[in-house]
Parts: structure tokens; C-alpha cells; sequence
């Protein structure tokens, strides 16, 4: 892992803060660092706690109201948008047992007892912003192309999703501005929330920190972000269960990939 010069951020005068250049081997390191922390810290049950009713919500919405279908798609896919804000709390534990401390509640609640919460609640927000603005996006391409021809229910949906061709253009057109929000959350989840918990920075630091560390790393950084889509989806799968697993580890692992990214 090479050392680049350190960043400097807009509106300062000198470096604070260095932008590294992880490889495959850290990302590697971080995955099983990561796991050694779910391991230690059975993060898995109140992400289960949590999932249970959400799936059951979504499910009953499903059945009693199959005019939904076409946005569990995009709802359940925004999840991941609001994953970084889900699983700060995995990378508060791990942050505390990288420190040599003993990785319990009241020790990883302390950080959010300083001024360090401020810019939390800020990405946050932007968290939950983001999300609601692909929730507007998906729907206006569903009502401008699939949608133009009324609606469609059940098993007639995923025929047209498939068969048409506004099917196929809201798939594109959806997968694209898809792929723009998840590009500009990945950096917000890899390095803003971990860097708000580890330095006293203001949330435009934290998100032009981000920002630069995916321009200096983009091959590592979207390789990352493959790998968070993918064992997202396939936690997705067992009516979004497999998440109470998959999400922990994600949270604690990105904790460990941050501290290669950012020195």
C-alpha cells in the first residue's frame, strides 16, 4: 500500500489529511478484519431485530396492494443508500477495538456524545435525502415509460418488464441513474460516516474527502463497491434476511477499508 501526497482540502491553507492507495490485498485485510469484528461483536442480532418487521411490512404491502409492485424494486434497492447510516454503529465497534478497547455499547456510544455528531447527522441527512431523490427518480422513469400504458400488476409487470421495449428503457434508463446515486453513496459510506467518527472534520471535509479518495482510487474504490452491491443482492434474496448477516460485516469492514484509504 503506497502513501500519496496528503489531500488538501477546499478552504485550507496545508494538508491535513492523506489520501493512500489501497490494493486487492487490503481490501483482502479489511474483509477479514471485518468479519474477526462481527465475530467478536454479534452485531448480526439487532440487524435481524430490525430487518424482521421491515420485511414482513413490505411483503403485506405486496399482497394487499399489487399496484406496488413496481417500486419494491427501486425501495428495496435504495436500502443501500441508507446503508452507511444503518451500519455506523458496526464501524463505531470496530473503531473501538482497533483503539484496544473493550468493544461495548457505552464505548461506542461515546464518540456520538462529542462535536463529532453534528456532522454525522449531517451525512445523514444527505443519507436520507439521496434516497428519497431515487425514489422520485425511479418513479418519474416508471410513469414515463413503463408506466405510460397503466399500470401493472403481479406476474403481468415482470412480463412487460421483460417483453416491451418501455420495459427495456425503464431498466436502462433506471440502471443509469441508479448507478449515479450509488457512486456518489459509496464515497459517502467508504470514507464520510468513518471519517466524521474518526476526525473532528465539518461535513463538507468529510464529503470532499470522499470525493477525492474515489478520484485518486477508482479501480479499488469500485471494485469495493462491486463487491458491497453484490453480497447486498444476494442478502436481499431470502426476503431481505440475509441482511441482518451481510450488513454487519459490510459496516465493519468498511471501518478497516477506510483506514486504508485515508491516513
Amino acid at each position: 500500500m503506497s502513501i500519496a501526497p496528503a489531500a488538501t482540502l477546499p478552504g485550507t491553507t496545508k494538508p491535513v489529511l492523506t489520501i493512500r492507495h489501497p490494493g486487492l490485498g487490503d481490501m483482502r485485510e479489511a474483509l477479514r478484519l471485518g468479519i474477526a469484528d462481527w465475530r467478536a461483536c454479534h452485531t448480526e442480532v439487532p440487524m435481524l431485530a430490525l430487518l424482521a418487521p421491515v420485511a414482513a411490512i413490505m411483503l403485506a404491502a405486496v399482497v394487499t396492494a399489487p399496484s406496488l409492485m413496481p417500486f419494491v424494486f427501486p425501495v428495496c434497492a435504495g436500502f443501500a443508500l441508507l446503508g452507511p447510516m444503518a451500519t455506523i454503529w458496526f464501524a463505531a465497534l470496530s473503531r473501538v477495538r482497533e483503539q484496544g478497547g473493550q468493544a461495548t455499547a457505552e464505548e461506542a456510544a461515546k464518540v456520538f456524545d462529542t462535536n463529532r455528531r453534528i456532522t454525522i447527522q449531517n451525512l445523514g441527512l444527505t443519507a436520507v435525502g439521496l434516497y428519497l431523490a431515487w425514489v422520485a427518480v425511479a418513479a418519474y422513469i416508471y410513469f414515463h415509460t413503463l408506466g405510460a400504458n397503466g399500470p401493472a400488476h403481479g406476474l403481468d409487470f415482470f412480463r412487460s418488464v421483460i417483453t416491451t421495449q418501455a420495459g427495456w428503457e425503464m431498466t436502462l434508463i433506471g440502471c443509469v441513474a441508479g448507478a449515479v446515486f450509488a457512486v456518489i453513496m459509496l464515497g459517502i459510506g467508504l470514507v464520510s460516516f468513518p471519517l466524521a467518527l474518526d476526525r473532528d472534520v465539518s461535513t463538507w471535509q468529510a464529503l470532499t474527502t470522499a470525493f477525492t479518495a474515489i478520484l485518486r482510487n477508482p479501480a479499488v474504490v469500485f471494485i469495493w463497491g462491486a463487491l458491497v452491491a453484490s453480497l447486498l443482492f444476494l442478502g436481499s434474496l431470502p426476503a431481505m434476511l440475509g441482511l441482518a448477516l451481510v450488513m454487519p460485516i459490510l459496516g465493519h469492514s468498511t471501518w478497516h477499508m477506510y483506514r486504508r484509504l485515508v491516513g
